[in-house]
């Protein structure tokens, strides 16, 4: 499983925190990241890929975002 967190981790070398919207129904803060010459990206934080508590990070495209 190392090596899938790597990979999955990496894709956000670069990427800056551009905004804090603030946490999410589920209690995880949520952040929108950017990157020049890539879509923005919507990252957030929980324990798990389950989503039990804090530590992991889901990644997603950015919604639009007013």
């Amino acid at each position: 499983m190392g090596e899938f967190k790597d990979r999955y981790y990496k894709q956000l070398e670069g990427f800056r925190i551009k905004k804090f919207l603030g946490i999410d129904a589920e209690g995880f803060p949520e952040f929108i990241l950017s990157k020049p010459k890539y879509e923005d990206v919507k990252v957030a934080v929980s324990s798990d890929p389950e989503g039990n508590s804090g530590g992991f990070l889901f990644i997603n495209s950015a919604e639009e975002i007013n």
